[in-house]
């Protein structure tokens, strides 16, 4: 935030034409081709102008480097080919070249960007910057600073140049840090390459600066996505004195020229850029003579690929991307909670539109940024926001107010903690508000994610990533905050929280503490760290996207101090001050229906409202209790609830203690399943995982009884019809189940949920249950035995409705099968780390079920698939290679290929089974079992990274199994059972290990900056997990090299130019150059500048020391 201030400050002094009178703003219409303003140094001048008024074209924008000369720095012999040449090639264009001091870069920044904009008043045609050395870095700081005036409404003016600008070429730029250099090393390296040499002073000014620059390039990245980026780099060096060398720089002289891995970002981060190098020292890279001159010819190939729309073929591809697009940001929960809400009852909410009684028709014409709608657990928030989100009245009150010259896009998201992950994260927040604003624009799918336009689908790195959604949402609002109104509706912000950074978070920071007085008020339903940090963080996410003119929030919650603080001075409805007429609607109107002739229902509808102090949901469970009651009981059974939800004697414990002993058991155990389970289960988990793992009267596996008597259709039918009924009456509808089975799921259909955020927080309360003497503690292991049994029983009967594999065209499991399968693997988790030897025999059988499970699911779909077309080949060829497949190696994958996997074993092995993987293998003979935990090491130290999980877009909550390290302590279980780092013994003369080489190169994606694993991590807040796969890694190197592994051997590295710098991306990250390093050296790289691991290099140079092969320093 301190930057924006600053930068909308500098604006503000920009628009007023801060130059002074020997700079001030020149414009030259014809062309120069002499020298004679060489003496006017400064501002722009016009080289060439071919475009007659009204005709299209183009503006190209020269930026010479520090000290450089509006004409003499892209002169050579005597020709200037930006006005001797560029005529020729480039004849619908007027071409500027701009003038600049030494002085900072932000102000250099703001000076072109106010000479660009008057030169162009009135003009939409396109520009495209050219830049040489720094020239680039004024440019970077221009158009991000043009960008940020159009997001935040400032000097729009100034920023118009942003939106217009298609192309960027920048000459020996430097972008980014090089291996250990900073990227104020680097550019304070770069201002040696200046005509003249720079002070002492500014050289330091530059180092100085890297934390600047460094955000700088980060914003740039951002803004720049739809712009045409060329990075062209010299490929010979340049003799210059340094300043700094001794002897005052008076005769040293160094070879200097702006490094490889610096002068480009292309690759993963930023696909819309290109390399390129020209034959030249850094000053003739911007400075040619003849046309035939091939830097020239190559820059001119640029600025004609830049200056030039999209062809039809273009146009039509386009077309089909935008809908991988939008089909990408969906995700099936989207409208879920939404769907969930009850509509408002009558004209219940019709108030809030009234400006008599309510602040909200006023706060809709007004440019108030937000409008907090607060109110207690309970009181019908989200009912109310459905209804103003749903009010065609209140689209008609923008559209003739606030968004009256704008185009208005209205969007919603409604939080909702008791679903899945993204159903209450950030990701959530922006894919459903892109979703919404695209789907209707399909125009501006570009203009949001244009880097995404010209390569694969999918993509090869995860679009849904925070980093990528993020700059969509930036790039909207920079290119069209001229008309973009967003106007968006945030139910239950204090349902939010921080998934993406939840790993990050100890034990003790994610346990919700109560107050010891059991209180009532809002806070009382439990606090956390990482719940406190969450309301802190959704507040502060949404003031500063609020601080954008353009958009506008209505946002609702609890009352709770936080929100208090961030919003005090906000516009603010509390709700229970509005809602005792409408419960009373409420009320008068369920009577009539369901207990319709009671004497003085006026009275009691009143009493009623007045007792639930604005608490619709205590009004609608309240009636519930008493509407079947008689005449003469109901109005003292109504007089005797609690007032409030929560508390030692609240509704929620009065109506558990209603509840027969049997029945309170039986609620205990399915809220704990419920809480427990890893996503809200499906109607049928729920009922299989009630129903235990064992059965109590035979003592035999449930899985054993389902296999004697398979489920059917009318079976699975009675069991959820079953189901339903015991939410009802064991769990005093505090539990409800989707209404329908959802068209395209069969896991995610009838998610069973808790009916308010509150009951899911009250029954998670070990105090509510020790009040209740009838109910035992529970097992917490068994409670996960029930939930992997629920799963695998639920696979079972999975082809009861349909198949859980698809075989045409590319073979996989349907996403919500394999939703499933990951499910039981994370409770098989859970369960080998805390497995008793009495229920070992128990836990094998149910994972070896899995297994012949969804092997028996892949052939039968294999065997029952025919060919769409005649194929002589299918029978005889094709079905015959894939009845090889097994089925762990058919992952259903949003991006990229599925992970390879023999069998079931390598999935257990990524899925951290020790006990599991441990059991299989002694079970085995001498040479299988060696045999086998061969096969199995690589899966254990290289876990194979490419591509992304398709159930991600089920719930968000999914993590790839393929992208972690696994546990350590498979290492031992694989060497004791005969693992070798020698692939196999044709390996011994040579001593070397593919193993070994996998596993080295695996430490990249964990150390690397450049790596698509760790911006994975990091993207899923992961900070603890990263740290646990760095752990493991280096773990994982040290007992390969106590078990032979070769620190000598030679591992090819593509992309290095130098070999320095392994760390941080060094190591083939930014260009296509091989490099050949020894083991040693690569380990020593990679762990080099990452202090918390001194020791452990330390530790790792001392076992390859003893092996004679890396010398210790001393």
């Amino acid at each position: 935030m301190n930057r924006i201030r600053e930068t909308l400050a500098r604006l503000t002094r920009a628009a007023r034409g801060s130059r002074d009178e020997t700079a001030t703003f020149r414009r030259t219409t014809n062309a120069v081709r002499g020298s004679s303003l060489d003496d006017v140094e400064y501002g722009p001048l016009v080289l060439y102008n071919e475009i007659q008024d009204g005709e299209e074209g183009v503006d190209i924008v020269l930026v010479h480097d520090l000290y450089g000369n509006r004409i003499s720095s892209w002169t050579k012999g005597a020709v200037c080919w930006p006005r001797d040449l560029l005529a020729h090639d480039l004849p619908g264009a007027r071409v500027i070249v701009w003038g600049w001091a030494s002085a900072g870069f932000a102000d250099q920044a703001d000076l072109l960007l106010a000479d660009i904009s008057r030169m162009r008043n009135g003009t939409t045609r396109p520009i495209i910057f050219v830049g040489h050395g720094l020239g680039g870095v004024v440019i970077k700081e221009a158009l991000v600073t043009a960008a940020m005036s159009r997001i935040y409404g400032s000097h729009t003016s100034l920023g118009n140049v942003y939106p217009k600008t298609v192309g960027c070429i920048f000459l020996g730029t430097p972008h980014t840090r090089s291996g250990k250099r900073s990227l104020g090393d680097v550019v304070a390296a770069a201002a040696l390459l200046a005509p003249r040499t720079p002070s002492l002073p500014l050289l330091r000014a530059l180092r100085d600066s890297n934390e600047t620059l460094e955000q700088q390039h980060g914003t740039f990245l951002m803004i720049s996505r739809d712009i045409r980026v060329v990075c062209m780099r010299e490929e010979l060096p340049t003799m210059v004195r340094d300043p700094e060398a001794p002897g005052g720089g008076k005769g040293a002289m160094a070879q200097v020229m702006i490094p490889r891995d610096c002068a480009a970002y292309a690759g993963n981060i930023a696909a819309n850029v290109t390399r390129d190098e020209i034959r030249a020292n850094h000053a003739d890279i911007a400075r040619f003579a003849e046309r035939d001159d091939l830097g020239y010819l190559q820059i001119v190939a640029h600025l004609s690929r830049m200056s030039c729309g999209p062809s039809p073929a273009q146009v039509e591809a386009r077309a089909i991307r935008n809908q991988e697009i939008l089909d990408t940001l969906y995700f099936d929960t989207m409208r879920e909670r939404e769907a969930r809400i009850d509509s408002a009852y009558g004209q219940t909410c019709e108030w809030i539109l009234s400006p008599k009684v309510s602040p909200f028709h006023d706060y809709l014409k007004s440019n108030d940024p937000i409008l907090w709608i607060s109110g207690k657990a309970g009181s019908g928030k989200s009912t109310l926001m459905k209804y103003a989100w749903s009010s065609e009245k209140v689209k008609h009150e923008l559209a003739d107010g606030w968004a009256k010259d704008g185009d208005l896009h209205m969007a919603c998201f409604f939080m909702f903690e008791g679903g899945n992950r993204i159903q209450k994260s950030y990701e959530g927040i922006l894919r459903s508000v892109l979703y919404q604003v695209l789907s209707t624009r399909t125009d501006l799918i570009n203009v949001c994610f244009p880097s995404f336009f010209d390569g694969p689908w999918p993509p090869p790195t995860q679009f849904n990533s925070i980093t990528n959604l993020n700059q969509g949402v930036y790039s909207l609002f920079a290119h069209m905050s001229e008309t973009l109104r967003l106007f968006v509706f945030l139910d239950g912000i204090d349902e939010y929280r921080i998934m993406e950074r939840k790993d990050y978070y100890a034990k003790e920071d994610l346990e919700i503490a109560y107050g010891d007085d059991f209180d009532t008020n809002d806070e009382a339903w439990g606090r956390s760290k990482w719940i406190n940090d969450s309301h802190q963080e959704i507040a502060k996410l949404v003031t500063s996207m609020a601080s954008k003119d353009v958009v506008k929030f209505i946002i609702t919650s609890r009352e709770l101090p936080i929100f208090d603080e961030a919003f005090a001075d906000l516009p603010k409805i509390r709700l229970q001050e509005h809602t005792e007429k409408a419960i009373a609607m409420y009320v008068e109107g369920r009577l009539e229906d369901e207990a319709p002739g009671l004497p003085d229902s006026k009275n009691l509808c009143k009493h009623v409202a007045q007792k639930s102090r604005g608490d619709i949901l205590w009004a609608k469970l309240a009636i519930d209790m008493v509407v079947d009651c008689s005449l003469r009981t109901l109005k003292p059974t109504l007089d005797s609830l609690p007032t409030q939800l929560g508390g030692p004697d609240g509704l929620y414990m009065r109506m558990l203690e209603n509840l027969s002993s049997e029945y309170q058991c039986d609620a205990n155990r399915i809220f704990h399943l419920v809480l427990k389970a890893q996503e809200p289960p499906s109607l049928l988990t729920l009922a299989f995982a009630e129903e235990g793992h064992v059965d109590p009267v035979t003592k035999e596996l449930r899985i054993t009884l389902d296999s004697a008597q398979p489920h059917t259709r009318a079976s699975i039918q009675k069991l959820t019809d079953n189901q339903q009924a015991r939410l009802q009456t064991r769990c005093a509808g505090l539990l409800v189940a989707e209404a329908e089975p959802s068209d395209n799921s069969v896991e995610m259909a009838q998610r069973v949920v808790f009916v308010h955020q509150t009951s899911k927080e009250w029954v998670g309360r070990k105090d509510v249950w020790q009040r209740l003497p009838s109910t035992p503690v529970l097992d917490e292991v068994e409670l996960d035995f029930s939930l992997l049994s629920g799963c695998v029983r639920h696979l079972m009967a999975f082809d009861v409705h349909t198949s859980a594999v698809s075989v045409w065209s590319t073979p996989k499991f349907l996403p919500d099968a394999w939703f499933l399968i990951a499910n039981t693997l994370r409770y098989a988790e859970r369960i080998d780390g805390s497995l008793g030897d009495d229920a070992k025999n128990h836990y094998f059988a149910l994972m070896d079920a899995l297994d012949m499970t969804c092997q028996a699911a892949w052939m039968t779909a294999l065997h029952s698939q025919k060919p769409i077309n005649q194929d002589p080949d299918w029978y005889e060829r094709k079905m015959q290679s894939l009845v090889k497949k097994h089925w762990a190696s058919l992952e259903p994958m949003e991006v990229g290929k599925s992970p390879k996997r023999k069998d079931f074993l390598a999935l257990a092995v990524q899925a951290n089974l020790l006990q599991y993987v441990a059991h299989k293998l002694e079970s085995l003979d001498p040479e299988m079992r060696k045999k086998k935990a061969q096969e199995l090491l690589v899966y254990c130290v290289s876990p194979h990274a490419e591509g992304f999980s398709a159930c991600v877009s089920l719930s968000g909550d999914c993590l790839d199994f393929h992208r972690d390290m696994p546990d350590t302590r498979l290492l031992d279980i694989l060497f004791d059972s005969g693992a070798s780092v020698k692939d196999s013994d044709d390996d011994k003369n040579t001593n070397s290990s593919k193993t070994w080489i996998k596993a080295l190169k695996t430490g990249r994606r964990y150390f690397s900056r450049g790596s698509a694993t760790m911006s994975h991590l990091m993207e899923t807040g992961a900070s603890r997990r990263l740290m646990l796969n760095r752990e493991r890694w280096v773990a994982a190197v040290k007992a390969l090299l106590l078990h032979g592994a070769d620190p000598n051997v030679e591992i090819q590295i593509t992309g290095t130019g130098t070999g320095a710098g392994l760390n941080a991306g060094g190591i083939g990250e930014e260009n296509g150059s091989t490099d050949i390093v020894v083991a040693g050296d690569f380990i020593r790289g990679t762990l080099e500048g990452e202090p918390e691991y001194a020791l452990e290099l330390m530790e790792l140079e001392m076992i390859m020391g003893r092996r004679g092969s890396v010398q210790i320093n001393s």
